[in-house]
C-alpha cells in the first residue's frame, strides 16, 4: 500500500466493490503522512500515483473544492470516461467542513449536468459531525453513509482513544439524520467488537437509529494485533441485523482497485 504526504481535493477514479468506478472529492485534505481514517484511496494503492488536482495548505474554501471537482468532471466527460459514483470522502471527515452544504449542493448540480447517472455518496468516518446543516446536507446525497461500529461508550473510547466527540454526541447526531446508512467494520484480537456480547449492545443501538441500510465489513490483514473476522461471521452478523431490525444489510468487501 502506497501513501502520499498529502492528498488532493479531487482524486481517483478507483473501482470499489459496491460503488463501482468512483471519483472522490475531499473537502478537508491534510498534508500529514498517511490518513487519519485509512481511506479507500490508500487502500487501493493509488494515493501517490493519482494526478493532483489541487494542492492546498489548510482548509480549502468551498469555491476551491467545487472548482477542482468541476474541472475533473468536465475533463472526464469530454474524454468519454465513466464514473458510477461521485463520493465525498477523504483522509479526514468531510463533515468537518463548515460549508459542506454549499459544497454538496454544487456537487449535486455538477453531477446532474455531467454524469447524471452517477450516484452522489457521502462517506463519513463519524469523526467530526460538526457541519451546522448536517441534516440538510444528507438529504442531498443518494447515500449518506456514516461509520458506526461501537455499541457502548467504552468500546468507542477503546477504538478511538482521545476522540474529540463523545460517544453520546455521535449517537445523537446520527439519530437526527433521515435515511442514514450505517457502515460497521468488525474486528477481533487486540480490539474486538465482534463478540456476541458486543454485538448485542451494538444491535440495540442500530435498532434505535433506524437506518435505511447497514453495510458491514472487516479490514484486510492483521494490524497491531487486530485481525479481520471471517466471512461466515460477517454473514451471521448481517443476518442478526436483519432479524433484529428488519433493515436491509449488505456485506461489503474492502478491496479497491486503481482505474486506468
Amino acid at each position: 500500500m502506497s501513501t502520499a504526504p498529502y492528498h488532493a481535493i479531487v482524486y481517483g477514479p478507483i473501482k470499489l466493490p459496491r460503488l463501482g468506478i468512483t471519483l472522490g472529492v475531499n473537502p478537508v485534505p491534510t498534508q500529514r503522512e498517511g490518513c487519519a481514517s485509512d481511506c479507500v484511496y490508500c487502500k487501493a494503492g493509488v494515493a501517490a500515483s493519482v494526478p493532483i488536482i489541487s494542492r492546498i495548505k489548510g482548509l480549502p474554501s468551498s469555491g476551491v473544492v467545487v472548482t477542482s471537482a468541476a474541472r475533473k468532471l468536465i475533463e472526464m466527460q469530454r474524454a468519454g470516461e465513466k464514473i458510477e459514483t461521485l463520493a465525498v470522502t477523504g483522509d479526514m471527515d468531510p463533515t468537518g467542513h463548515g460549508h459542506l452544504l454549499e459544497i454538496s449542493e454544487n456537487l449535486r448540480d455538477l453531477r446532474n449536468k455531467w454524469f447524471p447517472k452517477a450516484d452522489l455518496v457521502l462517506l463519513s468516518e463519524s469523526r467530526a459531525l460538526s457541519c451546522p446543516e448536517l441534516r440538510a446536507v444528507c438529504t442531498i446525497y443518494d447515500e449518506p453513509v456514516f461509520r458506526f461500529d461501537w455499541g457502548t461508550a467504552k468500546t468507542y473510547e477503546t477504538f478511538r482513544p482521545g476522540a474529540e466527540l463523545e460517544y453520546k454526541t455521535v449517537f445523537e447526531r446520527l439519530a437526527q439524520i433521515d435515511r442514514v446508512i450505517l457502515q460497521a467494520s468488525f474486528v477481533q484480537g487486540a480490539l474486538d467488537n465482534s463478540s456476541d456480547k458486543e454485538l448485542a449492545v451494538w444491535l440495540k443501538k442500530v435498532e434505535e437509529l433506524r437506518p435505511r441500510e447497514v453495510h458491514i465489513t472487516t479490514p484486510e490483514g492483521t494490524r497491531k494485533g487486530v485481525k479481520p473476522v471471517s466471512a461466515s461471521r460477517l454473514e451471521e452478523i448481517a443476518a442478526k441485523v436483519t432479524e433484529r431490525t428488519g433493515t436491509a444489510t449488505v456485506v461489503v468487501a474492502e478491496t479497491a482497485q486503481a482505474v486506468g
